[in-house]
């Protein structure tokens, strides 16, 4: 590793971390484009994201949850073990439109609904809380914004670790934070 990519995040320090990486997609048509990823920021290849020196954040027992999408999900179990991470779980978002009804997205043969995330570790993390379900449902937000139950999942789960998010759109209070975008929706 001849630079830190990271910075200003310190090596070693972080007992949990969430990662949203700019997944690439394949466009199908020039119809999609517009939806895609692409056409809101700069995407990652596989390639570029497993490069990506995350395992050397984590303390030496840390858990990892990695934002998926289902056509990426084989991409993203490579991913967590390119990061030192072992797979262990995982769930979904049940995205919400306004009135409560499951979201139509975007699908190659299926319209999502849902968003995947997995859950890997590296060490032993000890719990706080063995009450955390593996699903969150609520309200799709803007284009890649996550909902703040994966923050308070994570709090809940790990209260007095220091935590970080990779890839982030917004602050979060008490925790690191990094990425091109990290005051796209702050209050």
């Amino acid at each position: 590793m001849t630079s830190w990519p990271f910075d200003p995040l310190v090596p070693l320090r972080y007992g949990a971390i969430i990662a949203d990486p700019p997944w690439a997609y394949e466009m199908r048509s020039e119809k999609g484009y517009g939806k895609s990823p692409e056409a809101h920021y700069e995407t990652m290849s596989e390639e570029e994201i497993a490069a990506l020196p995350v395992g050397y954040l984590a303390s030496r027992d840390c858990l990892l949850v990695l934002w998926s999408t289902w056509p990426h999900l084989p991409v993203a179990l490579r991913i967590t073990a390119a990061w030192g991470f072992t797979y262990k779980t995982g769930g979904p978002w049940v995205k919400r439109t306004a009135s409560g009804a499951a979201a139509f997205g975007p699908g190659y043969i299926l319209r999502t609904a849902t968003e995947p995330f997995l859950v890997g570790t590296m060490g032993r993390p000890i719990y706080r809380s063995r009450s955390v379900r593996n699903l969150i449902d609520s309200a799709r937000r803007e284009h890649s914004r996550k909902p703040p139950e994966m923050r308070e999942m994570v709090e809940r789960l790990l209260p007095s670790v220091p935590a970080c998010e990779l890839f982030a759109r917004e602050p979060w209070p008490g925790h690191a934070v990094w990425g091109r975008e990290t005051g796209k929706f702050a209050a």
